[in-house]
């Protein structure tokens, strides 16, 4: 009977994490500028977005997901199904706060967060073994270091580029017609850059593929089990975009009509950048959307364009709450499952 309860929550959490796969294309943005451009067609904008984020979703994603489902633990730690249980939950439940108050909240630092207070209170209860030998303590704080600076320096290679475009190109565009002539011909190569953005958005976005390599790590499923799933959530990340993701694409793309194909190019290219380095060079998971808040913020400097201080100061205090809110949360539900004997 125990058995078969414990596959049930297996079931339950492979359920959630395609879920949470399919809310992943959802809420994507990256194909904006490109459906603004107008350079394909809004339908071929969906597939064209959707088919790369499933690619870097398939293809390239096991070191982010194996990070967060195995190696951010210390030696004498496994998820166990009530833990990543309590994880999912707890970082839904904020993300769905986050959705009602408006703010562009980061399902990594959600999840990240929970995980925290999930071993936290796991090796409190479960007596022997030590919080702070809990972690991989240079592999989490190496993750939280790079939500610091991910979007930092997505802001200052975002206005490096846009300088040295400028200066050597922009600047010496003479006339209408060469200046129109110069955005068409960014519009094309935004193809190219949106294309690339997406596959890492799809590479670095582990939330889903983190649970199911956790999954994978205590048993609960195959190494051929776990590799079926990430194709299902590489699919439900494209229906997510295609079906579910249209809206804010295009409610995106109204509002960035009078943005020029080259702005969209370069801040497309930097926050691309950003995520290929994260996810190649270090596995760890960083947040796509604070990521391409500061390239933007990076584009308006350098454009010397009025910047919301007000409003990035209200997103920056959602930031900053997001883990010790997430990992209590986590917490605070993994205990209960704790209190009657669940581990």
């Amino acid at each position: 009977m125990e058995y078969e309860f414990a596959g049930i929550i297996v079931v339950v959490l492979i359920v959630l994490a395609i879920s949470l796969s399919f809310s992943i294309g959802a809420n994507d943005e990256t194909t904006a500028p490109l459906a603004a451009a107008g350079t394909l067609k809004f339908k071929l904008v969906l597939i064209f977005g959707g088919f790369a984020i499933g690619f870097g979703t398939i293809f390239l994603s096991r070191g982010v997901a194996s990070m967060v489902g195995e190696k951010l633990l210390g030696p004498s730690i496994q998820y166990s199904i009530w833990m990543l249980l309590s994880v999912l939950i707890s970082a839904i439940i904020w993300l769905v706060i986050g959705s009602f108050s408006g703010i562009p909240l980061s399902s990594t630092h959600s999840l990240i967060g929970s995980i925290f207070g999930v071993v936290i209170v796991y090796a409190i209860s479960k007596g022997g073994i030590n919080p702070t030998t809990a972690f991989n303590n240079e592999k989490l704080f190496g993750v939280v270091l790079s939500w610091f600076l991910s979007p930092a320096i997505g802001l200052l290679v975002t206005y490096g580029i846009f300088k040295i475009i400028a200066y050597f190109y922009l600047s010496r565009l003479k006339g209408l017609n060469r200046i129109e002539k110069s955005e068409k011909n960014f519009s094309l190569i935004l193809v190219v850059a949106v294309f690339f953005a997406e596959i890492w958005v799809g590479a670095n976005s582990a939330e889903a593929l983190g649970i199911l390599y956790a999954l994978f790590d205590n048993g609960s499923i195959s190494i051929e089990g776990y590799y079926f799933f990430v194709v299902l959530c590489a699919i439900t990340a494209f229906l997510g975009l295609y079906f579910a993701g249209r809206f804010v694409i295009k409610n995106l793309a109204s509002q960035l009509t009078e943005a020029r194909p080259s702005d969209g190019f370069i801040i497309q290219l930097s926050s691309a950048i950003i995520l290929m380095v994260c996810t190649v060079l270090y596995s760890v998971p960083v947040s796509h959307s604070h990521v391409i808040v500061f390239c933007i913020i990076g584009m308006n400097m350098a454009q010397k364009k009025e910047v919301d201080y007000k409003g990035l100061g209200k997103m920056f205090v959602y930031w900053l709450l997001t883990f010790p809110i997430a990992g209590l949360f986590a917490g605070i539900l993994y205990y209960g499952f704790v209190s009657v004997g669940l581990y």
